[in-house]
C-alpha cells in the first residue's frame, strides 16, 4: 500500500461499496479520502485516518498527477 493506492474496507465506519484514496501514511495508520462508489465518477464522502489492518488494496492507483496539480483535478 502506499499513497494513491485505492481502497475499501469492511470497517462499521465505511459505507459499502465505497472506495477509498490513501493520501498519507504514517505508522500503522493511513488517510483516507472516501468516495460513494469509484473515485473521480462519485462523490467524496469524508477524510478519515484507519488503521492500515483494516483496509483492503484494491491494487489500483490513483494516476500520477503533476505536483502543482489542485485536489479539485480528483473530482
Amino acid at each position: 500500500m502506499q499513497i494513491g493506492s485505492i481502497v475499501q474496507s469492511r470497517h462499521i465506519a465505511v459505507p459499502s461499496g465505497a472506495f477509498g484514496i490513501v493520501t498519507k501514511i504514517l505508522g500503522d495508520m493511513a488517510m483516507v479520502t472516501w468516495y460513494a462508489g469509484q473515485p473521480g465518477a462519485s462523490r467524496e464522502l469524508s477524510t478519515e485516518p484507519f488503521f492500515i489492518t483494516d483496509l483492503i488494496d484494491t491494487g489500483d492507483l490513483l494516476p500520477s498527477r503533476p505536483i502543482n496539480a489542485s485536489r479539485a483535478q480528483l473530482h
